[in-house]
């Protein structure tokens, strides 16, 4: 037979295929992988974490809210145990007798109470200077006396600073003043004498509630004064 020239057609082109296939593969292959990449970035949950991939959680929140949000957490926890504390206090209507207690002996001061209260009394030369809401050195002592009796007779209760003035100058300006009277005491307790802080709140009533007539000096010293109330029960 003579000679047949074969067209280049009539080579299979299973070889073209393959080659075809491996590009296309390794096109895809590649292409996952600048997928992943880029997906490495933008994990939804700590959950898809690798350790090799840095990961961002998508709560739609910074780091920054996270944190402020944790602190207002704390403050608000804080708020609602001094609410608690104040809510539970009412002496308006509460009859209270003068009571001897012997570790409370020093000169200005007085104990008076009843089934739900015992109410340590202050008066205003003992704790402050006039006019000043920092407590002078000489109140040391007294401060410790009243600390070391709460602390033997009611342990865990609930114990608050009671700021009052006289009714001299503005009355906004005696509310402030007994205020910070207020708060000098509570922190001095805290600080120095180690009382609990969450057992510890304030309440300031300048003028409001006095014990004696404001018509005079003797008068105007008694409302001049910080009491520390414990509920007993």
């Amino acid at each position: 037979m003579p000679g047949r020239r074969l067209s280049h057609r009539a080579f299979p082109i299973p070889m073209n295929k393959s080659f075809l296939t491996l590009l296309a593969a390794a096109a895809l292959t590649s292409a996952t992988g600048c997928s992943d990449l880029k997906k490495s970035d933008d994990k939804n949950t700590l959950g898809d974490a690798t350790a090799d991939t840095a990961v961002v959680a998508r709560t739609g929140t910074t780091p920054g809210q996270v944190a402020a949000g944790a602190a207002n957490a704390i403050d608000s926890a804080a708020s609602k145990t001094g609410a608690a504390i104040s809510n539970a206090f009412d002496l308006t209507k509460a009859k209270l007798a003068d009571v001897k207690l012997p570790e409370v002996s020093l000169s200005g001061l007085s104990v008076r109470g009843n089934e739900d209260y015992q109410v340590y009394g202050v008066d205003e030369q003992v704790l402050f200077d006039t006019d000043k809401a920092t407590i002078k050195p000489t109140a040391a002592e007294a401060l410790k006396q009243i600390s070391a009796s709460i602390a033997k007779r009611y342990p865990g209760k609930d114990v608050r600073v009671l700021g009052f003035a006289d009714s001299r100058g503005d009355k906004s300006y005696n509310r402030d003043l007994s205020k910070q009277r207020a708060e000098a005491v509570k922190n001095y307790l805290v600080t120095t004498d180690k009382m609990p802080a969450d057992h510890l709140s304030t309440e300031a009533f300048g003028e409001e509630q006095p014990v004696a007539s404001n018509a005079t000096a003797a008068g105007r010293k008694e409302n001049r004064r910080v009491e520390i109330a414990v509920q007993i029960r």
